[in-house]
């Protein structure tokens, strides 16, 4: 790897909440706690509490679950830019996108949260917990958009393209299942997230409808850093498109595969993954080819 080779920092989305997460970092970290205190003032609970106290059920519900995760991402940045990791472009999976539009200046930290909180009100607004979900597929994309399409009984689409072995499905419950039905013929594994919404698919619709009208008054600025959207797979430069791109996230699929392609092409040759779990630097490497040395995950405690 040569020096002129660029770093992307990406940041991970929900469904790898723990209890005890972070604490490591906000106790030995003025910022991270100073993050934890923002995210406690805009949603209106204790995240430390939260996160190092609270019960694992309490992660299935978006209020604590998305917030929490945008948290962590945030403290895991803050901590790879005080170990001296220099950033050429960033780019998030699915919730983890909020993180990276406030790693490179589009929103503030406090109006990141702010989104999020928007975010969930939209969803929990036109649709009811328990009845709609999502899942990691273990077969190539291609299969799997097939599949959705000759499911009559419910409904489910691919919501994330995460790697070239992997996506990611959303639906409702009688969808979900007859997916996983043809899926398990196949000898495919159908792995649910704890998720209680279908995130990136047109179910979602309604709620973008309202997320876009409550965020209207949320100042975006151009990106310090390029940033890489989910929507596109592409870099955007302009605040008004990313705040265009930020709504339609909710409903279209994440084109996860795409972004890492358009980074690579770009010159981008480590990739920093922030966040709970190490997910992505998996997602990175059976996508690319690329040895694991050129993949870092930044632990957060």
């Amino acid at each position: 790897m040569t020096n002129r080779m660029k770093t992307a920092c990406l940041f991970g989305g929900q469904g790898s909440q723990y209890i005890g997460m972070g604490q490591e970092f906000y106790e030995a970290d003025e910022d991270c706690r100073r993050l934890f205190n923002i995210a406690s003032e805009v949603m209106g609970y204790d995240m430390a509490e939260l996160c190092f106290y609270g019960e694992e059920e309490t992660f299935q519900h978006e209020i604590y679950s998305l917030p929490s995760t945008l948290t962590i991402d945030l403290c895991a940045f803050t901590l790879a830019v005080k170990r001296g990791f220099s950033f050429q472009a960033v780019a998030g999976f699915s919730l983890g996108e909020y993180a990276a539009l406030a790693a490179a200046q589009v929103v503030s930290v406090r109006d990141s949260f702010e989104l999020v909180k928007q975010l969930v009100a939209a969803s929990h607004s036109v649709l009811r917990e328990g009845f709609y979900s999502m899942a990691a597929v273990n077969l190539p994309a291609e299969m799997c958009d097939m599949m959705c399409s000759h499911i009559h009984s419910g409904y489910v689409k691919v919501a994330n393209y995460s790697s070239k072995k992997q996506v990611t499905i959303a639906g409702n419950r009688k969808g979900l299942e007859a997916f996983s039905q043809i899926a398990n013929e196949f000898g495919g594994k159908v792995m649910p997230i704890r998720v209680n919404r279908p995130f990136h698919c047109k179910l979602m619709e309604p709620a973008a409808a309202i997320y876009k009208e409550e965020i209207q008054s949320v100042p975006f600025a151009d990106p310090s850093i390029p940033v890489y959207m989910n929507v596109t797979g592409e870099m955007e430069t302009n605040a008004d498109q990313i705040k265009v791109n930020i709504v339609q996230q909710l409903y279209s699929p994440v084109l996860w595969v795409h972004t890492l392609e358009n980074m690579h092409l770009a010159g981008v040759g480590r990739y920093v993954e922030c966040g709970l779990r190490s997910v992505l630097c998996r997602m990175v490497r059976d996508t690319l080819g690329i040895t694991r040395e050129q993949t870092v995950f930044l632990r957060t405690g």
